[in-house]
Parts: C-alpha cells; sequence; structure tokens
C-alpha cells in the first residue's frame, strides 16, 4: 500500500473512533447481534473492523449472537448494563428481511439498552416495510442508526423520518489485512455478484473474456480443503446453539453451548477472510461489483476496477470516500470495465 493511501485510511479511522465514541458513550461493556456466520467476505470484513474499533475503544463484548440465536433473556444474563451492537452492512432495508425483522425484533424486547446500528447502507423497495421499520425503530427511546453514505442518509429521511441517524465511515476500513507477501503472477481475479443485488453483467463474462489473461471467477466461492471442514463444523455449532436458544431447562449447560457457537461465529469470519487473502495473493489486479471485494483490494494496495450493485451501494460509497484510494477505478459498465482492464494488462 502507497504512503498515500495509509495516512488517508488512518486519517478515516480516526474519524471513525472519534463517531463511535460520541454514539455509543462511555460504557465497557457491548454486545454485538445480527453477527454474520455465512460465507459472505464483506459481512467478515466489516466483522473484524468493528472488533478492531471495539478493542480500541477498550470496551469488552460480552454477548454475540446472530439473527436467529439472539436471546434477550440470555443477553441480559450476559451483560445487565451496557450498549448493544447491531452489525453493520448493506441490509437495511427489504432485500434481506430477516435482518431487518431481527433488528426490529431487537429494539422491541432491549428497550432498556441503548442500542447503535453500526454503519450500514439503507434501501427500501416497499412503502409497507419503511413504515414498519421507521415505526418500530422510532419507538425506541435510545437507538441510533450509522449510516454510511450520504445516500442512504437522504433515503433515511425519506423512510425512517422518526428514526435517529448519523454518518459513519465503513466499518471495514478499520481492518488491517496482512499485505501479500507473493509478487504478482499476472492472474486477474473476478468477485462477481450472483444475487438479486447483482446487475453488472460480471458474473457471465466468459473466461476468455480479457484474451488470453489468466482469469479466475468467482463470488467468495467455497473454502476448500481442512479449512472447508473446520467452516462447516462452525457452522453446525451455532445451528445447534440456534436450535436450543429458546429451550429454558439446564440454564447452565445452555450458556455453556452458546459460548462455543460465540467462538464458532469468531472462526467461520476468520476462515472466510482467510480463504479471500489467499485469492487475492499473487493477483495483477482485480475486478469486483461486490463493495468489500473493492475495500479489501483498497486495503491490500492492489489495482482494482469496481462496477456497482443495483442500488448503487458501492458507488455511493465509493464517490464519498473509498474511491480516494489510489488503486481504485470506477467503471459505469461492463464495456467500460474490460477497457480498463485492458490498460491495466498493457502497463
Amino acid at each position: 500500500m502507497s504512503s498515500t493511501d495509509s495516512r488517508y485510511l488512518a486519517e478515516l479511522r480516526r474519524q471513525t473512533m472519534r463517531t463511535l465514541r460520541g454514539v455509543i458513550g462511555p460504557t465497557t461493556d457491548v454486545a454485538i447481534l445480527d453477527a454474520p456466520n455465512q460465507r459472505n467476505v464483506g459481512d467478515s470484513m466489516i466483522w473484524a473492523g468493528e472488533l478492531a474499533y471495539i478493542r480500541k475503544l477498550g470496551m469488552r463484548v460480552r454477548y454475540v449472537a446472530d439473527s436467529r440465536g439472539f436471546n434477550a433473556r440470555d443477553l441480559r444474563a450476559a451483560m445487565p448494563e451496557g450498549v448493544v451492537l447491531l452489525h453493520g452492512g448493506g441490509n437495511f432495508g427489504d432485500l434481506w428481511p430477516t435482518h431487518q425483522l431481527h433488528r426490529e425484533r431487537v429494539v422491541s424486547e432491549l428497550r432498556e439498552y441503548r442500542i447503535v446500528l453500526l454503519p450500514q447502507s439503507v434501501y427500501f423497495r416497499s412503502r409497507e416495510a419503511a413504515s414498519r421499520a421507521n415505526l418500530a425503530l422510532g419507538a425506541h427511546p435510545n437507538f441510533t442508526a450509522l449510516l454510511r453514505d450520504r445516500e442512504s442518509i437522504a433515503r433515511a429521511q425519506i423512510d425512517i423520518p422518526s428514526v435517529s441517524v448519523d454518518f459513519c465511515f465503513d466499518m471495514a476500513l478499520g481492518f488491517e489485512p496482512r499485505t501479500p507477501t507473493h509478487p504478482s503472477t499476472g492472474r486477474v481475479v473476478v468477485v462477481a455478484r450472483r444475487d438479486h443485488e447483482g446487475i453488472s453483467g460480471l458474473a457471465e463474462i466468459p473466461g476468455d473474456w480479457l484474451g488470453e489473461a489468466d482469469l479466475v471467477r468467482t463470488d467468495w466461492g467455497p473454502i476448500a480443503g481442512i479449512a472447508g471442514l473446520r467452516w462447516k463444523v462452525d457452522r453446525a455449532l451455532v445451528k445447534i446453539d440456534t436450535k436450543l436458544v429458546g429451550w429454558r431447562r439446564g440454564r447452565l449447560r445452555l450458556r455453556a453451548i452458546h459460548r462455543i457457537s460465540e467462538r464458532a461465529i469468531h472462526d467461520i469470519n476468520a476462515l472466510n477472510i482467510a480463504n479471500a487473502l489467499r485469492l487475492y495473493e499473487g493477483s495483477d489486479f482485480v475486478i469486483v461489483d461486490r463493495l468489500h471485494a473493492h475495500v479489501l483490494a483498497g486495503l491490500l494496495g492492489i489495482d482494482h476496477i469496481a462496477l456497482d450493485n443495483s442500488y448503487r451501494k458501492v458507488g455511493s460509497v465509493y464517490d464519498e470516500y473509498s474511491g480516494r484510494l489510489t488503486t481504485a477505478r470506477y467503471a459505469t459498465d461492463i464495456n467500460s470495465a474490460r477497457q480498463m482492464a485492458n490498460e491495466l494488462m498493457a502497463r
């Protein structure tokens, strides 16, 4: 990474620390809910950044649960006082309803806690869903939603006007990955969405899209080998805890199982990140339409080209701050991305 980018990231992190101190307040204990436990490396990078900021703020994580493993009584037992943090990302709205319904449940069940939604993008397609979210979140006496781009803040003013919001840089920028140790091999990595947010066309490019270039195409693919087996075991442990979360007999045993589940969640995210770092290792440059595939390339100092998702989640963050990284380029369509890629190969 260039010294210019290092200084820029250091300033973003300082500003983020100031924002978090202001909105979380003088607590020492926090809980993190909606913790990621799937293959999305972007969520794992956000998670890593969240934990890094929490450590720097001198706070202790007393309780962790994903959207299905949360139990209000267990949280109160583990953290009688403190602040509840909801995991950041790009699922504030109705495109990913499981996460939105979870946070609406959390604010209804934990009215005595200060609750902070860590930086998110906001997008509602349905007026009904937006109104429900506005009613639920706005009714909490001490809830703040941190939003990671000005377009989301503008949407929030329309869709959830009763909710207190503030700006904060994306949490993944607090993640400091190890720098690449292998020289470039000429390989070009393509990370392309294959879900309902993907509109760039990057997922459909053929293997010879860049001629003779060694093109590796993926969408944060599965983890191979022993690490992949470990990932599956971790997922199974989290699922066992989820099934037992409503069972109120044998509470000591239940808490012990939940502690195992919390460790498994940490391991799942560490394995995701390690797999992404292996994918990027030795690449000449990368082409992506996932926000955090772009962020990871920037953090590693790798040249890259970013395209957008269905509602400018990438573009809005890129335009405001992540696009200032010297390795970043933004393509408005697949043809301009190909032209930029050819220019990078011709250097």
